[in-house]
């Protein structure tokens, strides 16, 4: 049997590129990021279903780092100003605000996999390995695979109901104006 190739992932070169030709256009690139995985920083009571939607245009955001591990930047959020990380592997499209099917869905890839089984997650440079509280700090095994989003809102007073795990649903794309 052959070995199989372990190569980098390649979502963050089509982050990088599908951005550039949104700037390039003079389109809003904005992204939807699954808030359940590990490692997200961010201002989670504005999340929705599991998912945030982020516009990373030139205009909204400040100091801007798109890397192979992270997307990275200052925004404000309700006027207040937030450090913002989210791992390349949180990341579930990137489109253009003025047109949807200009977008790209993120596939689920290997190499992301193999970061969940091993644990080995990448963290903010300069993070002392402190727990923030927008920070999720770890994701239930059967919602690992393919990152799909856990619907967190639900409440309810079934005792029963609260013990059962929940059951994964694909994320929904809501754009919100």
């Amino acid at each position: 049997m052959a070995d199989v190739l372990h190569v980098q992932p390649c979502r963050p070169y089509l982050l990088r590129a599908m951005y550039d030709w949104m700037v390039d256009n003079r389109l809003t690139p904005q992204i939807s990021v699954n808030v359940n995985c590990p490692g997200v920083q961010l201002p989670l009571q504005y999340a929705q279903n599991g998912v945030i939607i982020l516009n990373i245009s030139t205009t909204a955001v400040r100091n801007l780092n798109i890397d192979n591990d992270a997307i990275s930047f200052c925004a404000r959020f309700g006027g207040v100003p937030h450090d913002v990380y989210v791992p390349m592997y949180a990341v579930i499209t990137i489109y253009p605000r003025e047109d949807l099917s200009m977008g790209m869905c993120m596939f689920p890839e290997r190499a992301y996999d193999e970061m969940f089984e091993s644990g080995n997650f990448p963290s903010p440079s300069g993070d002392s390995g402190k727990s923030h509280l927008s920070e999720v700090s770890s994701i239930s095994p059967e919602n690992r695979k393919g990152f799909e989003v856990v619907d967190n809102n639900e409440s309810s007073a079934d005792p029963e109901r609260t013990e059962r795990p929940q059951a994964a649903r694909k994320p929904t794309l809501e754009i919100v104006e």
